[in-house]
């Protein structure tokens, strides 16, 4: 695929979400970012292949652990020695890149514990919310099952162009997370935005999605 296209596409996903975060006029940081990694973290499931994110028996929300999993989102590694151009490692290397720092990245062993944690639980995070450890105040309002979900379709869209496969989503969509994170960089602490984003990738990448009948049976009681 020709950069100038890895770009458009890359653009058109930053729209689509920047346009679904808009309130009132103005896009809250840490929506942005929770719905782009929502994003990403689903098209980890589609890639991985174990099952449809779009039709599927688990229960929506649901923990689903997955090997695959975790080398599509850092190449099975606790550390950043070994992410390699994995997801994470693409957003790692595209945050450097737009100004943020080596300091300011959790390990991913914090990562991958932090979730571990948080769905062992007793209190959870609440339902369609993933574990998170940043403060309550950049805690994104919108579930990101629910983001994911709702902006399923125009994603859906944005990634058939281009002649891009289910293994193509999760570089395309990570990059559209590196996009939205140079663009609020100004806006908010670094080290939150990292944590927000790589704990929320992880987090929706191992939760059974929302389908159509689901979301069919919550709507109808």
């Amino acid at each position: 695929m020709a950069d100038h296209d890895l770009r458009e596409t890359t653009s058109g996903l930053v729209a689509l979400y920047e346009s679904y975060s808009t309130d009132s006029g103005r896009i809250r940081v840490e929506d942005v970012l929770s719905a782009a990694s929502a994003v990403c973290g689903e098209a980890c499931i589609a890639a991985a292949g174990e099952f449809d994110p779009e039709q599927h028996e688990f229960t929506p929300g649901s923990a689903v652990l997955s090997d695959h999993i975790n080398v599509l989102l850092a190449g099975d590694s606790s550390d950043w020695t070994g992410v390699g151009e994995s997801v994470f490692g693409l957003i790692r290397t595209g945050a450097l890149a737009s100004g943020y720092s080596e300091a300011e990245f959790p390990a991913p062993a914090e990562v991958f514990r932090a979730f571990a944690a948080g769905i062992a639980g007793t209190e959870g995070a609440g339902w369609g919310f993933v574990p998170l450890t940043v403060p309550a105040d950049n805690q994104p309002r919108v579930q990101p099952i629910r983001a994911a979900y709702e902006l399923r379709g125009p994603v859906r869209v944005a990634l058939a162009k281009d002649g891009l496969t289910t293994r193509d989503w999760p570089a395309i969509t990570a990059l559209a997370v590196v996009s939205e994170l140079g663009r609020v960089r100004d806006a908010i602490d670094h080290r939150v935005a990292l944590t927000l984003v790589l704990e929320t990738v992880n987090g929706m990448a191992k939760t059974a999605p929302m389908t159509d009948e689901a979301f069919r049976k919550a709507a109808n009681g």
